[in-house]
């Protein structure tokens, strides 16, 4: 009895130094005040709104975050590397029109629609990673100028107009569920899983933190610091076509002005959930808890009635101090 006891203690031990490791870990801390500020929110609109913790309302939060999270995913390679994509929203936008155009006015099928939607995401972020890997122009003014060009395909591509009459199977894609949880949350949860495999035990992910953490001491090793940031744009302009795939079916139409200020959402959920913007930093599963919040301050401001404008004022200062809280927590020993 003696020695069970003690093999029982010592299991104990180990599970309880492992949860303190967990949260001792500064990853975790990097998004503990995303946690905390989630779980305030919960419990503050569990007493003002009744329809706020039903399942329907939960569900309906994380299909209309699954796109800014399949944005942020991409996103995150970006940032980690010292460097920021503003061109996510209109690669997003044109993919989706690619998508309508092809399936409503060429009659193609909606296996050849995709791929060629996420084969122009995947074009516009090796243009991105190529000229801001091999000249001097910084991501800011590269991935601006790409965003303000796109858009203006955008509007060429459907000549300022909306496409409608989507068929049935990509509007499925946006609006249908799986098992009674919406299809696009598979498309979300299948990012994040993807891209935390990559990041976690991958070869490539520990590039990612090395060049953004020291790009010079990276080069300088041996590391093609260069191919490393041109695949890191290359994943966000292909994760932003797949949002904009997602956004036609949830919108059952493709707009010109589809994915307009995404991009802010995207940075928002990755800076939240402290990926930092000078690289080297973050995790995945503080991206998700990022875009989570985002989704909840949308949706619990709707239930109470809350003003646009007000919701805009307020959801800004719950990103700084969000971010605020995560860059004190990270640091603090």
């Amino acid at each position: 009895m003696e020695k069970e006891n003690k093999f029982k203690l010592k299991l104990e031990g180990k599970a309880g130094s492992r949860v303190l490791g967990w949260f001792r870990n500064p990853a975790f801390r990097s998004y503990s005040g995303l946690i905390f500020v989630i779980i305030v929110i919960f419990i503050f609109m569990a007493f003002r709104s009744p329809n706020f913790l039903t399942t329907k309302n939960m569900l309906n939060v994380l299909r209309q975050v699954s796109v800014y999270g399949v944005l942020a995913t991409g996103m995150a390679f970006a940032m980690m590397t010292g460097g920021i994509d503003l061109s996510v929203g209109s690669i997003a936008g044109v993919a989706g029109i690619i998508v309508a155009r092809l399936l409503v006015e060429s009659q193609v099928g909606l296996f050849t629609a995709v791929i060629a939607a996420l084969a122009f995401g995947l074009l516009s972020g090796v243009i991105n990673g190529v000229t801001i890997s091999r000249t001097s122009i910084p991501p800011f003014i590269m991935t601006l100028g790409l965003q303000i060009t796109l858009r203006g395909v955008a509007f060429l591509l459907c000549n300022g107009k909306p496409i409608g009459n989507l068929p049935d199977y990509l509007l499925n894609i946006g609006l249908g569920n799986f098992l009674s949880i919406p299809i696009p949350v598979y498309f979300m949860t299948f990012s994040f899983i993807v891209v935390g495999i990559i990041l976690s035990s991958t070869s490539f992910g520990r590039l990612i933190y090395a060049v953004g953490g020291n790009y010079q001491a990276a080069y300088h090793s041996g590391i093609n610091a260069k191919r490393v940031v041109t695949l890191a744009y290359t994943i966000s302009g292909l994760m932003a076509a797949l949002g904009g795939v997602l956004l036609a079916a949830r919108n059952a139409s493709a707009q010109p002005s589809a994915g307009l200020g995404f991009e802010t959402e995207a940075i928002a959920a990755c800076a939240m959930g402290g990926v930092a913007f000078s690289g080297g930093k973050g995790a995945v599963m503080g991206i998700f808890f990022g875009t989570l919040l985002m989704g909840i301050i949308n949706n619990g401001m709707t239930l109470m009635y809350v003003s646009s404008y007000w919701q805009q004022v307020i959801k800004g200062l719950i990103i700084i101090g969000s971010v605020l809280y995560s860059i004190y927590a990270g640091r603090k020993k």
